[in-house]
């Protein structure tokens, strides 16, 4: 309904590949297969800032494979219970907890975060020194085991899950750094308690309940201000829980905060050297990985206290032309989807854009997520 009012074209939403196509059709199979086969899976990571954080463009793209395409729902991978950090997310599984805890984004570190976290995937971390403090979780559907990402005092007990009627002790997990449970049967919600003493600590880095194989496993870790290289230079455990994704497709939307700077301050090859160490890091655990890059929506940027226009989105989008072309992976062109420069203010008043230009209203990353699927699909499906 909102795209008659910005001018979006039912056909204008498409991939565009500079070099061939062989990435994409590699996905394409797998995830023919994963119709045709309940065993199969196939796995889609979807990383950048605000946009993903927020939640609504993952989660509508996550429901249009499932209501849509009709491929079966495999599970959510790494989550974070954000509220524990004082900070947004979509709402599509529910968290509430107890007790004092301290948020840090490694984007944004917080600076009264006793303990340094040891970021991960999620790129978030809450801390607690409270011995009253817990949390609950619950997802919309169920899971056999959890591993609770993150760190402690060294004198402090195993943390304990609650899952339906059973007290479970939680040991080190032997892959990723943090503690794992395994349930008896499966279950929807669980209560995580650290059980703290005085002077003792817990930071919680993320959390990976465990699903059974198949499905499309859309995954989606977003931090409020991350750039392309707050994954690589301030996440010492990306790489460890990385090696758990092997992402068939990887969605990047990186890209609007490396560029929130002058024109004349935008320097091309460096952020593209910085998304080639990413990229890197990728391929390393999944070399058969097709890339997607999202060229950065028009916008306008905080300068000294007020709002200008950002005028790096041709040079974004150019950037990411040329590392498509060298890694052949595709570009969804949502700058030039928009209407390109200084197309944000009628995206505004259609109700899809807030007032700071840069971030979409719920109804905007919902109609993203729609016309992202859409040209996905016409790769796969058409």
């Amino acid at each position: 309904m909102h795209a008659q009012f910005v001018d979006v074209p039912a056909d204008s939403s498409v991939l565009h590949f500079p070099g061939d196509h062989s990435s994409i059709e590699r996905f394409a199979a797998r995830l023919k297969a994963c119709k045709e086969s309940p065993d199969s899976s196939v796995t889609i990571w979807h990383i950048g800032g605000s946009h993903v954080q927020a939640g609504w463009f993952s989660s509508r793209m996550r429901h249009n494979f499932d209501s849509l395409g009709h491929y079966p729902c495999g599970g959510r991978g790494y989550i974070f219970p954000y509220p524990l950090a004082k900070t947004n997310y979509d709402h599509s599984y529910n968290v509430s907890y107890t007790g004092e805890w301290i948020g840090s984004l490694s984007s944004r570190p917080n600076r009264k975060m006793p303990v340094k976290p040891y970021y991960g995937i999620t790129g978030i971390a809450a801390y607690t020194a409270d011995s009253t403090a817990s949390f609950s979780l619950k997802m919309p559907g169920g899971f056999s085991g959890i591993h609770i990402l993150g760190q402690a005092s060294e004198d402090a007990e195993a943390p304990c899950v609650i899952a339906g009627t059973d007290t479970l002790r939680c040991t080190a997990d032997p892959m990723l750094n943090g503690f794992v449970a395994s349930f008896p049967a499966e279950v929807d919600s669980i209560i995580f308690e650290p059980r703290l003493k005085e002077g003792q600590y817990f930071m919680v880095t993320g959390i990976l309940p465990e699903y059974t194989p198949g499905g499309v496993h859309y995954i989606s870790t977003g931090v409020n201000g991350a750039r392309t290289t707050t994954w690589t230079e301030r996440c010492p455990e990306f790489v460890r829980e990385l090696s758990r994704v092997h992402p068939d497709l990887a969605i990047l939307g990186l890209g609007i905060n490396d560029s929130a700077c002058p024109a004349k301050d935008f320097d091309p090859e460096r952020f593209k050297s910085h998304y080639r160490k990413l990229l890197g890091l990728i391929l390393e655990q999944s070399p058969d990985c097709c890339f997607v890059f999202i060229t950065n929506n028009d916008s306008w940027r905080w300068s000294r206290r007020h709002m200008v226009h950002n005028d790096n989105g041709k040079a974004v989008r150019q950037a990411m032309f040329d590392l498509a072309q060298e890694y052949n992976g595709a570009v969804w062109d949502l700058f030039s989807l928009m209407g390109g420069n200084c197309s944000a203010e009628a995206w505004r008043d259609a109700g899809l854009m807030k007032n700071d230009r840069l971030h979409f209203t719920k109804e905007g990353y919902q109609l993203l997520g729609d016309l992202l699927y859409t040209a996905l699909m016409r790769e796969c499906e058409g």
